[in-house]
């Protein structure tokens, strides 16, 4: 994650990705997911997108990431690690919102499903469900930033752009 932090305009949106409130379940998963293409894409000099997804699916890590979902244990890791005072849920420091307990049970089956999804040895499986969560993610991401761009009371940040790095559904 360190090399990612290199170029401004990803730095922008790796800050803003943190702040930002109001994410559904699913897609504080999806973001993992997306967050492992972009440091791939980076590292491989920003390569069609075709290429960074058979990478991704293609490298040694990818039955520990994604298949026994350790990506998003960690995440949920981190998680378990702030709880409210009052024992109503878990605080996210980062976004200043609280996840109820019904929020990690979410958390939770998402997860589940998503791995069930990536668990396939059909390639053109793992290739479209990867590819289908990171375009999940940013649709939820552009209609989001779009909203903060328009009004300047939903602003977060007030250096949000209007893209994302790597342009999922621009590409196919």
């Amino acid at each position: 994650m360190k090399s990612i932090r290199k170029n401004i305009e990803i730095r922008r949106f790796l800050e803003w990705s943190k702040i930002v409130r109001g994410k559904p379940i699913q897609i504080r998963l999806y973001e993992l997911i997306y967050f492992e293409l972009l440091e791939l894409w980076l590292q491989l000099n920003k390569p069609p997108l075709r290429r960074l997804i058979y990478e991704t699916i293609n490298s040694e890590d990818y039955d520990e990431k994604f298949i026994k979902g350790n990506i998003f244990q960690e995440y949920i890791n981190q998680i378990l690690e702030t709880p409210c005072e009052d024992e109503t849920g878990y605080y996210n420091p980062d976004s200043r919102e609280i996840l109820s307990k019904v929020n990690i049970k979410e958390l939770y089956d998402v997860k589940f499903l998503i791995k069930s999804e990536l668990n396939t040895v059909i390639m053109i499986d793992r290739y479209n469900a990867i590819y289908t969560f990171c375009r999940l993610y940013e649709e939820w991401c552009l209609k989001k930033k779009s909203e903060q761009i328009d009004d300047v009371t939903k602003k977060e940040r007030f250096d949000v752009t209007k893209d994302l790095p790597i342009k999922i559904s621009a590409q196919r």
